[in-house]
C-alpha cells in the first residue's frame, strides 16, 4: 500500500513551507553523495539509495513525500526502469529522470516512452540544470493549471 503523502494545496507548490523532495538512486556511491549535496544546497529534501529495489521499497512504504525520482538506469539488480515499472504499478503519476552514460541512439526516447518525465546524460553538462529540471518537474507535478494527464503528456513529450 503506498502511504505517500501528496503536498498540500496552494498554488504554487514550490513557495509551500516544504522544499521538493528527491529520491535519488545510483550504485555510484561517489556520484550519489554529490547529487545529495549539490541538490540539498539548492533546497531540495533528498533521500538517497543505492538499489533501484531499495528505491521501489523506499518509495512505495514510506511516509516521506517524494516528488521526483532521480534514477540511474543500469544498475545491479533490479535496473532503473525496472524499478520504475514497479513504482508506476503503485503510483502511476510518479515523476523519474533517469541518468545514463547509455548515449546509443534512441535510448533516450526509449526511456522517455517507458515513463520517464526527462533523462539526463551522464556526464552531467550542468548540475544548475538538473536541479532546474527537477523544480519545474516538481512544480508540475503539484500544480493547478493542468489535469494530470496534460502534464504526464507535456513532460514525456
Amino acid at each position: 500500500m503506498n502511504t505517500l503523502l501528496p503536498r498540500g494545496g496552494g498554488a504554487n507548490p514550490l513557495s509551500a513551507q516544504s522544499p521538493p523532495c528527491v529520491l535519488v538512486v545510483d550504485d555510484e556511491d561517489a556520484l550519489r553523495v554529490v547529487l545529495t549535496r549539490e541538490l540539498r544546497k539548492r533546497g531540495f529534501d533528498v533521500y538517497s539509495t543505492g538499489s533501484g529495489a531499495e528505491a521501489v521499497e523506499m518509495y512505495c512504504r514510506s511516509s516521506i513525500r517524494i516528488d521526483v525520482v532521480l534514477m540511474d538506469v543500469n544498475m545491479p539488480g533490479t535496473s532503473g526502469p525496472a524499478a520504475l515499472d514497479a513504482i508506476l504499478a503503485v503510483d502511476p503519476f510518479v515523476r523519474c529522470c533517469f541518468m545514463t552514460a547509455d548515449d546509443r541512439p534512441g535510448r533516450h526516447d526509449a526511456l522517455l516512452a517507458c515513463g520517464a518525465a526527462a533523462v539526463f546524460g551522464k556526464p552531467f553538462a550542468s548540475v544548475k540544470e538538473v536541479c532546474e529540471t527537477l523544480k519545474q518537474i516538481a512544480g508540475e507535478t503539484f500544480g493547478e493549471s493542468d489535469s494530470l494527464i496534460e502534464r504526464s503528456a507535456k513532460w514525456r513529450n
